[in-house]
């Protein structure tokens, strides 16, 4: 099944498109890419599976204001040569955790939160929770799908630069409140004679309480005993990440990226949460049909 495999965190590297030709694709035309090579999207649940990644898909496609990436549908209705604002649909992410099978695991896993991230520090990452106070996936109820919906804007500063804000509600019904992301972008070409592109971003991820509860929260629902019982809070969360791009020929790129969400509290405090980060890496070559 992981030979299928094609982010847990929003955007592979978001485009700098307006500006870089070498991200665009023709307006009616779609870009399907596969990446074959060895990484990992790690899980920060106790009882959950890091989820490796050898083979993975990407799928662009865009139409006048109508756009495909890979997981997320969009309509843009308002631009200019420095702003853009689209209405967008995606799947949530956080169940993706829970089920192996998620959408977001089979198609482009680690394009999801607000960009690729590098990794630092030596540290395991693993949050001080007592073994008595630990609750596997396995043995809670399971957690539902979500459909968000919500607007997307991009600023572009400069050839090289922008800043993305996005704002996403539940339409499903699931968890029943919104999450806020923001970050930004840069792109650069350290050498003018040499064909490698470093994309580069940080960004802050914040998710509403509710969001937070009910995938995150124990509770009567769960079967679980009444001390373990656990309100999630709404959580800020950092993202950074870093990639890195060589062009070989018109087909085929060689690819280094790197990603790590930091958990906050309100979510690292759960009996459910073994690691307070989740990290998604990937090496290995692109290749564009």
């Amino acid at each position: 099944m992981t030979a299928l495999l094609v982010s847990l965190f929003s955007v592979a590297e978001e485009s700098l498109c307006q500006h870089s030709d070498d991200n665009c694709i023709g307006v009616g035309q779609w870009q399907v890419s596969v990446a074959v090579g060895a990484g990992v999207l790690t899980n920060p649940l106790s009882g959950g599976k890091n989820l490796p990644l050898l083979v993975v898909p990407y799928v662009r496609y865009y139409h006048d204001k109508f756009f495909l990436e890979n997981t997320t549908v969009g309509y843009t209705f308002a631009e200019s040569a420095d702003f853009d604002l689209s209405i967008i649909a995606e799947p949530n992410t956080e169940q993706a955790f829970f089920e192996r099978l998620h959408i977001r695991n089979l198609i482009a896993p680690g394009t999801y939160g607000v960009g690729d991230g590098t990794i630092v520090g030596e540290s395991d990452g693993n949050v001080p929770v007592s073994p008595e106070r630990t609750v596997s996936i396995d043995d809670i109820a399971k957690r539902g799908w979500a459909l968000d919906s919500g607007l997307l804007g991009h600023w572009y500063l400069n050839e090289n630069s922008k800043l993305s804000l996005q704002w996403l509600n539940d339409i499903s019904g699931t968890y029943q409140g919104s999450h806020i992301k923001a970050a930004f972008h840069h792109e650069m070409k350290p050498l003018a004679s040499v064909p490698i592109k470093f994309h580069l971003m940080a960004g802050l991820h914040w998710k509403e309480s509710s969001l937070v509860d009910y995938y995150y929260g124990l509770h009567e629902r769960d079967g679980v005993d009444e001390s373990l019982f656990y309100s999630g809070k709404s959580v800020l969360i950092p993202v950074v990440g870093a990639t890195l791009n060589y062009k070989l020929s018109d087909d085929w790129v060689v690819k280094l990226s790197a990603k790590r969400q930091f958990l906050g509290s309100g979510i690292t405090n759960s009996p459910l949460i073994e690691k307070n980060h989740v990290t998604y890496f990937f090496v290995g070559g692109v290749y564009a049909f």
